[in-house]
């Protein structure tokens, strides 16, 4: 697995290696599973621009207004079921 590297251009683009999984995305927020941890992206207008699971590799855009760590709990578990429910509807 790739190294876990976050770069943020003019709060517009995000590269970002070692994502293991992206467990729900919509225009306000992004959570992402890392080597490191969970990555929670906020902001405004987000969209994937690039995904490579196999690299570890993700590229997004749109107004990035926040970004921190959470270690896994119940909360983001569930916001993973309604992504992927919302998916095969």
């Amino acid at each position: 697995m790739t190294a876990h590297i976050v770069q943020v251009n003019d709060r517009k683009d995000m590269d970002l290696t070692g994502i293991t999984n992206i467990n729900t995305f919509d225009e306000k927020e992004i959570i992402l599973e890392t080597v490191m941890g969970y990555l929670i992206i906020g902001g405004d207008n987000l969209h994937i621009n690039l995904l490579k699971l196999d690299e570890g590799k993700v590229a997004l855009a749109g107004s990035i207004n926040s970004i921190f760590y959470k270690t896994q709990s119940p909360d983001i578990k569930t916001k993973s079921k309604n992504i992927i429910n919302r998916l095969f509807k």
